[in-house]
């Protein structure tokens, strides 16, 4: 799935939406590297709108933690920190441990069948090499399975958390024994919310996601120590397999 292009132009309907999803995406895919200034000038060029929609973007992005915002020295793409992409697959561990569990209660047969279906077109893109989409399915599963847990809070909490993780996956390269692995996993979690084992699944998901947050952090350390001659600080993992609820 190819992302948007710059240099489409924007309607004027919705223009404020169309405006955060574009920039959103140029972010999280790594089109403005981290650490980057925004040009304001050249955005509004490339999308084709005034200052005002770009502007306001911004402020959103910098409320998600993807921007920041340098006072009187406009904004800047916010740095890709270790610690943080850590940090964060911390707590999506725990919320998703525990809204698995809820949610295997309440999936519908259909979702179950939506879930297989997300499975295996994220296989199918594995297969032939197109890693942005079987991120994007992998990350559809991961949100539905939240969502079915019908708590909003927690869902608004983990999406938002979710979103700056997906921007470290984007960016660093994770090793293809890591996919295998994680399809193999998925296809676990899938298995246990079938068999409607709630703390199975809670379990089995809660794995997943630490073997995903190694991976991503060991694939984040290698993406930045690329673009730096000094080494990148490795923070320790708090949270192991045996952490119990």
């Amino acid at each position: 799935m190819s992302g948007p292009s710059a240099s489409m132009p924007i309607l004027r309907t919705q223009l404020h939406d169309e405006v955060l999803r574009r920039l959103g995406s140029m972010i999280l895919r790594g089109d403005m590297p981290p650490g980057s200034r925004i040009n304001e000038r050249s955005l509004c060029d490339q999308l084709q709108v005034s200052r005002t929609p770009l502007r306001e973007a911004v402020k959103v992005l910098a409320a998600d933690g993807l921007v920041e915002l340098l006072p009187n020295r406009g904004a800047r793409i916010a740095p890709l920190s270790v610690t943080e992409v850590a940090e964060n697959f911390e707590v999506l561990a725990l919320l998703e441990r525990h809204a698995s569990e809820w949610a295997t209660k309440r999936l519908s047969d259909t979702a179950i069948q939506e879930l297989y279906r997300l499975h295996h077109a994220m296989l199918e893109y594995s297969r032939v090499g197109d890693s942005e989409n079987q991120l994007q399915m992998d990350l559809r599963i991961h949100r539905l399975i939240v969502d079915a847990a019908g708590n909003r809070v927690l869902t608004s909490i983990h999406h938002g958390l979710a979103r700056k993780v997906e921007r470290a996956r984007y960016l660093a390269s994770i090793a293809p024994d890591r996919v295998r692995r994680s399809m193999e996993e998925h296809e676990a979690i899938l298995e246990a919310i079938l068999g409607r084992d709630p703390k199975h699944v809670a379990d089995t998901l809660y794995t997943h996601c630490l073997n995903t947050r190694e991976a991503v952090v060991t694939a984040v350390v290698r993406y930045l120590e690329s673009c730096a001659p000094t080494p990148v600080f490795r923070p320790s993992f708090r949270l192991s397999r045996s952490s119990t609820r």
